[in-house]
């Protein structure tokens, strides 16, 4: 609800024909001013704190609730090849929750994983009320096997289910492996094996 003050001017001064006291031109005038004050702050807050059609919008972990969606997609980070340029590869690569729901990843060799920016992660500092989940679309670059190493940081457990392979490989160019990872507290990491599709 608005606070802008607009039943405080008196629209039936000045009286055409007479004299009028000017304590109500100063009182009309104030209220103005300090009701186009309040619709500034207000405009402001606005400006600053509503989602907006033209730009991205960061709702800073407020919920949205009881929407309808439709045509909603999920962000997709795919990249050339691992390890990147110039990073040794025996250096874990982070896969971020923040960067992208859905990453595409083609190895050029053995590749250390880890999953990072997840709720309920440690390193964000704060408790979640929330999931997130991922899904890895995973290619060999060459064509050649390609094995993969998940790694646990800041003393989490990754739990895989029961058919998820004891070495985790790739070994297509064109038929990916797909997995899924999910988090929603600070103790595991939980991790399906969705198969390789062909």
């Amino acid at each position: 609800m608005s606070n802008i003050q607009y039943l405080g001017i008196n629209e039936n001064f000045p009286v055409a024909g007479q004299d009028n006291d000017t304590q109500v031109f100063r009182d009309n005038f104030d209220t103005i001013k300090n009701s186009l004050r309040v619709a500034q702050q207000e405009v402001e807050n606005l400006q600053d704190t509503s989602a907006k059609k033209n730009e991205s919008n960061d709702f800073a972990g407020n919920i949205l609730q009881n929407a309808v969606t439709i045509n909603v997609s999920q962000r997709k980070n795919s990249l050339q090849s691992l390890p990147l340029d110039g990073v040794d590869p025996g250096t874990p690569y982070e896969v971020s929750f923040k960067t992208a729901d859905y990453h595409i990843l083609s190895l050029n060799q053995d590749i250390i994983l880890q999953f990072v920016e997840l709720p309920g992660d440690p390193d964000l500092g704060v408790a979640s009320q929330s999931v997130g989940k991922m899904t890895l679309e995973l290619y060999s670059g060459d064509g050649t096997e390609k094995t993969i190493t998940i790694n646990s940081v800041a003393g989490t457990v990754v739990k895989k289910d029961p058919a998820f392979p004891a070495s985790l490989t790739v070994t297509s160019q064109t038929d990916p492996v797909f997995v899924e990872v999910w988090r929603h507290n600070s103790e595991n990491i939980f991790m399906r094996y969705l198969g390789e599709y062909s």
